[in-house]
């Protein structure tokens, strides 16, 4: 059994994607807080000067088998030194058994709700380096699945979304397909061009 971490008050199942090793379930915990704001703090152009925001924190992750490995080990070895030569055995497995799973985290998003603006920014969406199956996240099956997953996810648990907006253009385009198809989008904060409307 996996302990719950109370920061985190959703855990969700996004699907599968090739990780290193093979097919992996990918899942998302998500904390999500209201907090204040004010306009000269922020990072794309208000019609309201202040109000609160909800904040979504995520962290991907993978389950991982807990091994845990009965070794019997060898009779002492006449002097020490010979234990510590490379290659030299000191037991054998008898036996190993999976108890439970552990969480490995592959990755972080984060994104923030601006509900008098009706506007959701992505502010950020990857998977850490040794997860990552080349250089172009767009071309990455399990960074696909993890933005698409997040997006999909923000737009269940957020009520009156009308426009997301992020910096990056790539990933944003190829993840219009699915249930935020027909929300606005904006790839550039600063200058708010719209990808799509549907």
């Amino acid at each position: 059994m996996i302990e719950g971490d109370p920061y985190f008050q959703h855990d969700e199942l996004l699907g599968e994607a090739p990780l290193p090793g093979g097919q992996w379930g990918i899942h998302l915990r998500l904390h999500v807080a209201d907090e204040p704001y004010t306009e000269p703090q922020e990072i794309f152009p208000l019609q309201h000067q202040r109000g609160r925001r909800t904040y979504v924190q995520a962290k991907p992750y993978i389950l991982e088998p807990d091994i845990r490995l009965t070794v019997a080990l060898s009779p002492r070895f006449p002097y020490p030194e010979v234990a510590t030569r490379p290659g030299a055995e000191i037991g054998r497995v008898v036996g190993s058994e999976v108890r439970t799973f552990r969480r490995r985290d592959i990755g972080h998003a984060q994104a923030w709700y601006y509900h008098q603006e009706r506007t959701l920014v992505l502010w950020e969406c990857f998977l850490e380096d040794r997860f990552r199956s080349g250089d172009d996240p767009a071309a990455d099956m399990a960074h696909l699945t993890v933005w698409q997953g997040f997006e999909a996810s923000l737009l269940r648990h957020l009520c009156g979304v009308e426009r997301i907006m992020t910096t990056w253009e790539k990933t944003s385009t190829s993840a219009t397909s699915g249930p935020s198809s027909c929300v606005s989008r904006d790839t550039d904060l600063y200058h708010r061009q719209p990808l799509s409307r549907r």
